[in-house]
């Protein structure tokens, strides 16, 4: 990736962030892993990273979602439970 590439990424990212859709800890790691790769380096260890955050994250979903099974069964979610 070049660094305009880069930069454009991260730029999504933080959009996303503020609209919900990313947590701040996400985007702050990527744009901590990408700075310390370096902004012109080889655009498959960028890649990489993004790669390696999707597993991390679903791992953690697989976790919770095997913790609320446990704790909750199969209860579904409503939204009116969800909005208080």
């Amino acid at each position: 990736m070049t660094e305009e590439t880069i930069r454009a990424f991260v730029a999504s990212l933080k959009r996303e962030m503020r609209v919900g859709q990313v947590t701040a800890q996400t985007e702050h790691h990527l744009r901590r892993e990408f700075s310390q790769i370096g902004w012109n380096r080889d655009d498959t260890l960028h890649a990489a990273k993004v790669d390696e955050e999707i597993r991390r994250l679903e791992a953690e979903v697989r976790v919770l979602r095997t913790l609320r099974e446990q704790a909750f069964g199969n209860l579904p979610a409503t939204e009116s439970s969800l909005s208080g």
